[in-house]
């Protein structure tokens, strides 16, 4: 385990999030720092892409649901 600081505002945030939100944290922060540090420069974009597309089929979210998400 690291510990890693965060601003105040975040860490705020964070400790008063629920269990499932902070699971959810938790696995955003591990894909950024996997893209950043692993990933190959060419593969970041697909790489992440790929994660979220994935997150959100194993939610049921349907494609024009994740359009209506994206148009704003």
């Amino acid at each position: 385990m690291l510990t890693i600081r965060l601003d105040d505002d975040i860490a705020e945030k964070l400790s008063q999030a629920s269990e499932s939100e902070r699971v959810r944290w938790e696995e955003a922060f591990n894909l950024w720092w996997r893209v950043y540090f692993i990933s190959d420069p060419k593969q970041k974009l697909s790489t992440v892409t790929a994660y979220f597309r994935n997150k959100a089929q194993e939610r049921g979210v349907t494609q024009k649901g994740l359009d209506e998400i994206l148009s704003f």
